[in-house]
């Protein structure tokens, strides 16, 4: 079809085709847009089944992760107003030095505590000095919100508070003595 259309009158009169084309003209168009129109349906769909749905159910399941994620950081927040004293220390230690991460031993009471409340994550290390660390979207909500923070660096009754709490973390560690 395309052929007959397209090509100058020389080639179609030595190919005998120059009667056929203006003859069937009309026909010859038609069958060119019908073909085209299928061929670019075939090709939308293709798209449509391989490139957009992949990236719909790509962003689904962002959406879902994303939930899931503000679902368990509002989990861990409710958590922050049941800490005993120690466990705020930790936090409130975290914030006043505005340290994202602590060490001390693996069996360390506080920091299980902390671990077991999604609160914290545990590095890797030696068992007797494992960083733990508070999750970055948890820090960045204690940061904005100014969680459980005891008051500014001048305060001079808070840091000696802190600094033993810091003092007994580090009180079993072997390197200590």
């Amino acid at each position: 079809m395309a052929f007959v259309l397209f090509v100058p009158e020389s080639a179609l009169e030595q190919l005998g085709l120059k009667q056929i084309k203006y003859e069937y003209k009309g026909y010859f168009w038609l069958a060119l847009v019908f073909a085209g129109t299928l061929s670019l349906g075939t090709l939308l769909s293709y798209f449509d089944k391989k490139i957009f749905d992949h990236w719909f159910e790509r962003r689904r399941a962002e959406k879902v992760k994303d939930l899931e994620r503000k679902r368990k950081l509002n989990s861990v927040i409710e958590r922050l107003s049941f800490l005993d004293d120690r466990e705020k220390h930790w936090v409130q230690y975290c914030l006043y030095y505005n340290v994202q991460t602590l060490s001390t031993k693996a069996d360390d009471v506080t920091a299980q505590s902390l671990l077991n409340k999604n609160i914290l994550w545990q590095g890797s290390g030696s068992v007797l000095n494992l960083p733990f660390h508070i999750p970055d979207d948890l820090w960045q909500y204690l940061q904005e919100n100014k969680f459980l923070y005891m008051g500014s660096e001048d305060d001079q009754t808070i840091k000696p508070i802190l600094d033993r709490f810091r003092d007994s973390l580090r009180r079993d560690h072997w390197m200590a003595r």
